[in-house]
């Protein structure tokens, strides 16, 4: 294995413990009933709230994260 090689494998290591924080970060999500619903401001403005940021990031990570896993295979295969 080349320092590329093992570049690809520490930041896939480095992505995966972080995403599992921000996994971890975020509050269980409780059923919202048809009388509320998203006409509370909490569900209107759900994206500026701390779990509606890290949402986002739980994404944006899990993306780069499978990138990763992939170049790290292709990688080591090649």
């Amino acid at each position: 294995m080349g320092w590329i090689d093992w570049t690809l494998a520490i930041a896939t290591i480095i992505v995966g413990i972080i995403l599992t924080v921000v996994v971890m970060l975020q509050s269980s999500k409780q059923q919202q009933s048809a009388i509320t619903g998203n006409n509370t401001f909490y569900g209107s403005n759900k994206s500026k709230t701390l779990d509606g940021i890290l949402s986002k990031y739980t994404v944006v990570l899990a993306i780069i994260f499978c990138i990763l896993c992939f170049a790290t295979t292709f990688s080591i295969i090649k």
